[in-house]
Formats: C-alpha cells, sequence, structure tokens
C-alpha cells in the first residue's frame, strides 16, 4: 500500500510539502495552506489554497494579496491578487467598459453571503538559487472606500519552502509517474440550460381579496403586473429574453355549468388580447386557457378535508357527470351541509391562475463571458459556466477555478460535484474531493473519480472496484488509469 501511494499520488503531484494547519495572515482573516513549490526549468511555480472571512473587506473596499520570497539579501515578489467587495468590483468594472482598458491583475469578488471563500493561487517566476532557502511571507495592502491606500502588513507564512526540482529528476524505471489530469472524468452538464428554460408561478383569486373583486380590464392588469414581476427578475440575466408564456385558469362550479364555460372562454380571450397588446414576450408564444370547473382539484380537496360525508361526495364526483346534474347531487346531500362546506372552504382554493414562462438564454461570448465570471458569476446557468470554462485550455488555473465554482453555485447538481471533485484531486485536495463526492459515490458518473479518490487514500481495492465499474461504463480514463495500476505491484 506504502508502494502504491508513493508510485502514483505522491508522485503525481510533486513538490508538495507535508501537510500542515493554515497559515493565518492578515489578523487571522485570511487563511494560506496546500503550499506548492516546483521549478520547472528556469521557473518555479508557486500554488496555494487562500480563503478568506466574509469580513475580509467591506462592499467598497479592496485587499490586495501579494507574497513574497525572501532571504537576508534577495528578494521576489510574486504577482498580486486583489480581493474586491461587491460595490467596488462594480465600480472597477464600470471604468473599465468606459476605458475600454481590461485590467491586468487577477481579481477576486469577496462573496457577502458566504461564511468564508477561497482562491487557488498559481504562478510562475524566474527561478533563482536562493530560492531553495527562502522564506515566503504575504503582504497585504488595504485600500478604502475612497480608494486611498491604506496600511500594509507583512506577515511570515513559511521559515523554509518545500521545494521540488523537477528538472533534475531522474525517473525510476520501476516507478510510474503520471498527470493526474489524464485519468480525472470530466462530465458536461445534462440539459440544455443555455438554450431555454422555464419559470412557474401562481396567482389565488379569491385567496387574493383585492383581485377576487376586480373584473376585466382592472382583473387584466392585476394578472400582467403579477408575471411582469417574474419577469422583470428573470430578466437581470444577461442574454435572457421571454420567448413564451402559457397560462391556465381554473373555476370552480357557481350553479350554470353552461355559463360558466361561456364565461371562462370569454374571460381567458379578453386576457390573451390584453397580454398581446402588452408585448410580453418577444415571440407568438402566447397560450390563455380557462377551465370552467376543476373538478379534479375539488374531489382532491375534499378528500383530503375533514367535512362530514366527504366520501360520498367523492363518489358523487367520480360517478356522475356534470350536465347530468352532479352539483345539484352534491347540493342535495345531508340538507345541503357539504356544499355549504364546499362553497366556503373548498371553491376559494380551486380559483386560481397558473403561469408558465419560457425563457432563452443566447450564451456569452469570450469578453461579456469573462466579464460576468468576475463580477456576478451567480447570474450565470451552469451550461454558460461551462462554456466559459471551455475558452481555456482543460487543466489550466483558470479552467479548474471555473469548475470548482461550479459546485459551489450548483450544490444540488451531479456534474458540478463530481468535476469539481476531478478538479481537487489534481489539486491534490482530497479531503475537498471526498465531500464533493460524498452524495453521489453511487452515481456510476462518478465511478471513475470515486477510484481516483480511494486511490489517493491508498485504497487501492476500492479504487479497482470503482474503476472496473467506470470502465464497464466507457470511461476511457477508469480504462487508462486500470491499466497503469496493474503495472504497480
Amino acid at each position: 500500500m506504502k508502494l502504491l501511494q508513493s508510485a502514483f499520488f505522491l508522485l503525481a503531484f510533486c513538490g508538495v510539502a507535508p501537510a500542515a494547519s493554515a497559515q493565518t495572515v492578515y489578523g487571522g482573516q485570511i487563511y494560506v495552506n496546500s503550499e506548492n513549490f516546483t521549478r520547472q526549468g528556469d521557473l518555479l511555480r508557486v500554488r496555494m489554497k487562500v480563503s478568506y472571512d466574509s469580513s475580509v473587506v467591506g462592499s467598497c473596499e479592496a485587499l490586495t494579496f501579494t507574497p513574497v520570497l525572501k532571504t537576508d539579501s534577495a528578494v521576489s515578489v510574486l504577482s498580486s491578487v486583489v480581493i474586491n467587495g461587491r460595490e467596488r468590483e462594480r465600480d472597477a468594472h464600470r471604468t473599465e467598459v468606459l476605458s475600454e482598458v481590461r485590467r491586468n491583475i487577477p481579481i477576486v469578488v469577496k462573496d457577502s453571503h458566504a461564511a468564508k471563500r477561497y482562491f487557488i493561487y498559481d504562478t510562475t517566476v524566474p527561478y533563482k538559487d536562493w530560492m531553495q532557502d527562502c522564506r515566503m511571507y504575504v503582504e497585504s495592502e488595504e485600500l478604502n472606500c475612497q480608494g486611498r491606500k491604506g496600511h500594509v502588513y507583512e506577515d511570515l507564512v513559511l521559515k523554509n519552502i518545500y521545494l521540488h526540482d523537477m528538472s533534475n529528476d531522474n525517473p525510476d524505471p520501476n516507478v510510474h509517474y503520471y498527470n493526474l489530469m489524464d485519468y480525472v472524468q470530466f462530465l458536461q452538464p445534462q440539459g440544455s440550460d443555455i438554450d431555454k428554460f422555464h419559470r412557474s408561478g401562481e396567482i389565488s383569486i379569491f385567496g387574493n381579496k383585492a383581485l377576487a373583486k376586480l373584473s376585466g380590464s382592472r382583473f387584466n392588469h392585476t394578472v400582467f403586473n403579477t408575471i411582469a414581476s417574474d419577469v422583470k427578475s428573470e430578466l437581470q440575466r444577461y442574454g435572457t429574453s421571454l420567448v413564451g408564456l402559457r397560462i391556465n385558469g381554473f373555476g370552480a362550479p357557481i350553479g350554470n355549468y353552461r355559463r360558466n364555460e361561456s364565461e371562462a372562454m370569454e374571460r381567458s380571450l379578453d386576457l390573451k388580447k390584453f397580454l398581446m397588446k402588452q408585448k410580453l414576450t418577444n415571440r407568438n408564444d402566447l397560450n390563455v386557457s380557462w377551465l370552467a370547473e376543476d373538478w379534479d382539484s375539488i374531489s382532491s380537496l375534499v378528500a383530503g378535508s375533514g367535512m362530514n360525508l366527504r366520501d360520498a361526495v367523492v363518489d358523487i364526483i367520480k360517478n356522475i357527470d356534470v350536465v347530468n346534474g352532479r352539483e345539484r347531487e352534491i347540493e342535495n346531500l345531508g340538507l345541503g351541509m357539504p356544499y355549504a362546506y364546499m362553497n366556503r372552504f373548498i371553491f376559494p382554493k380551486v380559483y386560481r391562475i397558473k403561469y408558465t414562462l419560457t425563457f432563452r438564454h443566447d450564451g456569452f461570448d469570450s469578453n461579456s463571458a469573462m466579464q460576468h465570471l468576475g463580477s456576478n458569476p451567480a447570474t450565470m446557468t451552469l451550461g454558460e459556466l461551462y462554456a466559459t470554462a471551455g475558452f481555456y485550455k482543460k487543466g489550466s488555473r483558470e479552467y479548474n477555478d471555473i469548475l470548482d465554482l461550479t459546485a459551489r453555485l450548483f450544490p444540488d447538481n451531479a456534474e458540478a460535484n463530481i468535476n469539481a471533485a476531478g478538479v481537487a484531486l489534481t489539486r491534490n485536495d482530497v479531503t475537498l474531493a471526498h465531500k464533493y463526492l460524498k452524495r453521489w459515490e453511487t452515481d456510476p458518473r462518478a465511478y471513475c473519480n470515486m477510484g481516483l479518490l480511494y486511490l489517493s487514500e491508498g485504497n487501492r481495492d476500492k479504487a479497482e472496484v470503482y474503476l472496473k465499474m467506470a470502465k464497464a461504463a466507457g470511461v476511457t480514463q477508469a480504462d487508462r488509469a486500470l491499466s497503469e495500476l496493474m503495472k504497480i505491484k
């Protein structure tokens, strides 16, 4: 087992320092861990995970995070990352658009709704011999709401870095070296959320006293305003347009079935004409219908109520047709008490309007996608996030960061979590990978990454089981991983 770990995963993540607790900087509000220093020819690659509290900056403030490598006689300042508050990011983005000058420094935006956020720091600098004996510090520079620079804090993170020099590697022919990205499986999201999606709502008529008293144009205005409010909230998303609206009205009996049908038809046509004049949709996809007497709902509500003779009422609804006197039979039952109960407690619940809105996403081009990703990723759909990731090379820092973001924005989506687990595995964050995969360990789509997870934990038996199941399902990455695993005895 020990050989397995060293041969597969420890060498897959060369240069990872021994596990240690996170180092804190900036007064304990920023946490640095998973530091990784790798010499790649003439370059030194520096990677680390940086977490920060929700209170690290205010909405209009910013903080610049800058790692620094030092010895007593030499200094190398690494690239900076700016943590922006929401308001400051909006202002910075507006300035960027107006000036047409792109910012050349990585930006992360503090999410006030999360207790803690993080980003993966990944950069390269020219390698110098003194770096193998250097210390790592972090400088944190404040920027207040007026744009003035405040305090600069310097914190020691590592007294000595753990450097892996790939340029001096002499591969052992008995040990296999791997790029884990070749074995991790990344899924495409199911469905077509870039194309169309639906939102539904319901308007109670008798439950809304103001609406129940209205008719004609005033009634139509009220319905329109309610629906338009939902439409407006969805149109906040970039590239979204309303392409369809379906309305179904439901009524209850009032003693004359034919008159009910006639009034229902008139009301639906009147409402449709009104909505067409409002040009609510940008396409001619507007359907309005009205069910004069919704006996299916009435039957369900009666069966679930505590009214007397409810079984008899349900039997009448089931066996006597409306045109053959169904309502009259119920009125004559039990001296009219069941019907009086229904008129007071059941029928008001039946009077309602259900509507379904159909929206279309036109998607992002590369420029708009990057802008939304940096300023307001929560407005992007899962498909749009994956499309944005596609602008980058698979395995790049940007690609991995976006896939990790999808799991945080869509925590109930299987593909997002399985893919984020794959990213975590390539970053040697087994704890995070386990968190993402926990809910999906019995999902066949997760079998390949589950096998790699168990392999990273040193459990070869379980790893083989999952990889074999993934291979049987046709996952080529699992087939390759098994082939390499069989070489290790």
